[in-house]
């Protein structure tokens, strides 16, 4: 797949590309600001040398809006994991859409619609979805190979295992099954 037009715009993808991965290093230290100040540097970069409908600007998209969900800054999600999901369902990897789609689909659960985050998470035309939980190793999965969480029928998960970890983590707050 050819990703960039000239040699000026591969470069500026590259650079892009160090800085992102620079942003998910202070996310990961727990610096979301000044990982959201890289994201925007780097998504400013790719816009300018690729445009909105490529991937490498999608992976920024989906990068930046799980960060963002990890801020709380849920409409500031939405908004970069809806661009990403439109570009990767059309011209990425199935398994990189499947993980735009259920990020999209955490937006939703924060957001309190469980009905839409069981729609967004079910929309892969190919079934292809991946486990929601977030530190299950990178697969996808037929939608027949998961299970759907008893209380609230939106997420789903590759195992119990998955599920158990998910529901400590995250999914608990969301569930209409609060225990």
């Amino acid at each position: 797949m050819h990703l960039h037009s000239n040699p000026a715009s591969g470069m500026a993808v590259s650079r892009a590309a160090k800085i992102n991965n620079q942003a998910l290093s202070l996310s990961n230290q727990g610096d979301y600001a000044g990982a959201e100040d890289l994201h925007l540097q780097a998504l400013h970069l790719k816009l300018n040398a690729v445009g909105e409908n490529n991937l490498t600007t999608a992976i920024t998209r989906n990068a930046l809006g799980e960060l963002y969900l990890k801020m709380g800054k849920i409409t500031d999600a939405e908004e970069q994991l809806k661009k990403a999901v439109s570009v990767r369902m059309e011209n990425g990897p199935a398994y990189d859409a499947a993980v735009s789609v259920e990020n999209l689909g955490q937006v939703h659960e924060v957001k309190g619609d469980l009905e839409e985050a069981r729609r967004v998470r079910l929309s892969h035309p190919a079934d292809i979805m991946v486990c929601g939980n977030f530190d299950c190793p990178g697969e996808t999965f037929d939608r027949s190979q998961l299970s759907a969480c008893s209380g609230c029928q939106s997420a789903f998960y590759c195992g119990r295992t998955c599920q158990v970890k998910d529901w400590r983590v995250r999914h608990k707050t969301f569930c209409k099954k609060r225990t």
